[in-house]
């Protein structure tokens, strides 16, 4: 598989990957946006329905306190006063009473003599209210949460303590039983919420028909709102804090876990029209949002594992495809070579026995060199032959190692022996440098001349040009360290960590013109480390190319 189809390849994995996951970040987006949209929703509806519930509890309070108005009795401006007063004292709603008449302002309290702090206070909150008599037009939501109170009357048992509190009489005046006459219920009544010393204070108030006369009360906001909060939900969803917030943007009631901060974003609000600027405001308790962010984190992490998952699976099977093909393409390389390489030395053994064999070579002399010729390409046969059959079983794990005493120093010597013609042959010189007379050690003796005649072979195939080959055995702590160099030109660094792989050939006009299987270097180091020692490439520092292999003494990994 060339570099180009590689790449070809994985450009179709992983484009056809990332268009996967981008769309389904879209989608877990565009869900976690509905899911956000849903909370606000349902949060805004929650916020809806506690602001409606305070506005109809508002407003059976407000019904109430009016309905008190109407049943008290027209009478002097003394008597009525001293009614408003024992009703102040009686119903904790009620903050303050008043009597105010057309073209004279305001009877009670008195303006001038206010008898407590508390009337004078309240005289002075509205002043220019009972100044002015356009001022006490209230606004037109008044209508509609008055409809809406007439509807629903009776949905809690709170509200229906609130409007019998509301609608509690002064003792003295039996007007609980008997209703007062129709021309005194055909007055008018309205309520006007008023602005005073950066709060919201409410006023009431009833005239008959017929009359400039007006009598009124302020309700005790204090006992208001501390008889509302039950229609907060005792316990909120885990995910919302809910808060009721003043016309001044205050926090002045909250239900939840959220901390509030000025900074806090609310999910949904709803006014409250009993309460002119007051706000049900949701909050959600987590910084991320209404859906916390779990959602989006979550699924981005599943949607980010399923796409690692598709794409290192897939880069795995093309790089096992890949190196498939190029083990088959080595593995045909080999083939090849192998074929050519068996060729060669039957070719060249079939020639010289023919020729011995017939009986035309007469000269001693030549015999002798045919002869020599001919054992030289059986040994070269069988090297390649071993080459293969032991790649063979080291690749199925069949190799057996025979271990047996040895004397390490003495194998070396007569190997070296044996392939002293071939080194000479080949124009180089031989330094032994064997120091121990005796070197024991229990090893194979077959997989230990294979990695040394292995490492001998090429030497005399790449480096007979630098003249020497040099073999070097010494003892290190407790195992011995074989050394085999050359002046040969060396190994590039780009193929030093390659050269022990099985098929890899370093790819230069030298090796080109030596045939070869790549298997000697990745045959040599499996057998070394199936013999408990190790076979690493140093470089040479006079040049050429260094193979270090160390031996245990007892063979054991």
């Amino acid at each position: 598989m060339t570099r180009l189809r590689l790449i070809t390849t994985w450009l179709l994995l992983l484009v056809p990957t990332l268009m996967l996951g981008l769309g389904a970040l879209y989608l877990l987006k565009s869900e976690e946006n509905r899911l956000a949209n849903s909370a606000r929703a349902a949060a805004g509806d929650r916020s809806a329905a506690i602001a409606g519930n305070l506005d109809l509890a508002i407003a059976e309070v407000k019904d109430g306190l009016l309905e008190t108005l109407r049943n008290l009795p027209q009478e002097n401006p003394a008597r009525q006063a001293d009614r408003l007063e024992e009703w102040k004292r009686g119903n904790p709603l009620v903050r303050n009473v008043f009597i105010w008449e057309r073209g004279h302002g305001l009877r009670y309290p008195d303006p001038e003599m206010p008898s407590s702090d508390e009337e004078g206070d309240f005289i002075r909150r509205y002043r220019s209210l009972f100044a002015n008599p356009a001022a006490w037009q209230g606004p037109p939501g008044d209508i509609a949460a008055k409809t809406a109170t007439d509807q629903a009357s009776s949905i809690l048992l709170e509200r229906r303590e609130l409007r019998e509190l509301a609608k509690q009489a002064p003792a003295s005046a039996d007007i609980s039983g008997a209703p007062a006459p129709d021309a005194a219920r055909a007055g008018t009544s309205g309520w006007r919420p008023w602005f005073a010393d950066n709060s919201l204070h409410l006023l009431g108030w009833y005239e008959w028909a017929g009359r400039p006369q007006r009598i009124g009360v302020e309700v005790e906001m204090m006992a208001l709102m501390g008889r509302l909060l039950g229609n907060f939900p005792a316990e909120p969803p885990d995910t919302e804090t809910y808060a009721l917030i003043d016309g001044n943007g205050a926090i002045f009631h909250q239900v939840g876990r959220l901390d509030i901060t000025p900074d806090s974003l609310p999910l949904a609000t709803a006014a409250i029209i009993g309460l002119p600027h007051w706000l049900v405001a949701a909050y959600a308790n987590s910084p991320d949002g209404a859906t916390g962010g779990s959602f989006l984190l979550l699924a981005s992490l599943l949607v980010g594992t399923f796409m690692v998952a598709i794409l290192l699976g897939g880069s795995l099977l093309l790089w096992q495809a890949h190196r498939n093909q190029v083990d088959a393409w080595q593995k045909t390389s080999f083939v090849s070579s192998v074929s050519h390489e068996l060729k060669t030395p039957l070719t060249t053994i079939r020639m010289y026995a023919e020729l011995l064999g017939e009986k035309r070579i007469e000269d001693p002399d030549k015999q002798r060199r045919y002869l020599k010729v001919i054992i030289r390409e059986s040994q070269r046969l069988t090297r390649l032959v071993n080459n293969v059959l032991d790649f063979s079983r080291l690749e199925q794990g069949r190799r057996k190692f025979a271990r047996e005493e040895l004397d390490l120093a003495a194998l070396l010597h007569g190997l070296l022996d044996s392939q002293l013609v071939r080194i000479e042959e080949a124009g180089m010189q031989l330094a032994r440098q064997i120091e121990a007379t005796s070197a024991l050690i229990m090893s194979d003796r077959d997989a230990l001349e294979q990695i040394v005649l292995n490492l001998i072979d090429n030497a005399i195939k790449y480096a007979a040009a630098g003249k020497l080959l040099r073999v070097e055995l010494q003892p290190q702590q407790g195992r011995w360290l074989l050394r085999i160099s050359d002046q040969g030109p060396g190994i590039p660094s780009s193929h030093r960590q390659q050269i022990f792989d099985k098929f890899h050939r370093v790819d230069t006009s030298l090796t080109a013109r030596q045939q070869g299987s790549g298997l000697g270097l990745s045959i040599a180091r499996q057998l070394a480390e199936g013999l408990g020692g190790t076979l690493v490439f140093c470089p040479n520092t006079s040049g050429g190319a260094c193979f270090q292999l160390t031996v245990p003494t007892g063979g054991d990994a």
